[in-house]
C-alpha cells in the first residue's frame, strides 16, 4: 500500500508546476484523488484551498489532466481507492 501511495503522489507532484510569481511557500491545497482498480482516476477535486487562487487553479490544472496514477496493489479488496494528497509549494520548490 506504501508504494501505491507513493506512485499516486509522484504522478501528481511530478505534474504539478508551482505558478510563476507565487511568492508564499507556505500555501498548501489538498485534493482528494478516488482511483480505479486498474489505475484510472474516478474523480479529483480539491478539499481544502490554499486561500491563493493561482495555486489553487494550479491544483485543479494538474487534477484536470491526470487521468492514470497506478493500479490499487495486488490483493487489494477493494475496487477503488480515495488518496488525499498536499501540494506545497515550498515542498515541490525543494525537488526543483
Amino acid at each position: 500500500y506504501a508504494n501505491f501511495l507513493q506512485a499516486v503522489k509522484s504522478r501528481y507532484a511530478n505534474a504539478w508546476v508551482v505558478p510563476d510569481g507565487v511568492t508564499d511557500d507556505q500555501a498548501t491545497t489538498t485534493a482528494s484523488v478516488t482511483i480505479a482498480r486498474d489505475g484510472h482516476v474516478i474523480s479529483a477535486h480539491v478539499i481544502r484551498s490554499s486561500g491563493n487562487p493561482a495555486v489553487d487553479q494550479s491544483v485543479r490544472v494538474v487534477l484536470e489532466r491526470v487521468t492514470y496514477a497506478a493500479p490499487l496493489p495486488e490483493g487489494a479488496k477493494e475496487d477503488q481507492r480515495t488518496v488525499t494528497i498536499n501540494f506545497n509549494v515550498k515542498a515541490k520548490r525543494a525537488l526543483g
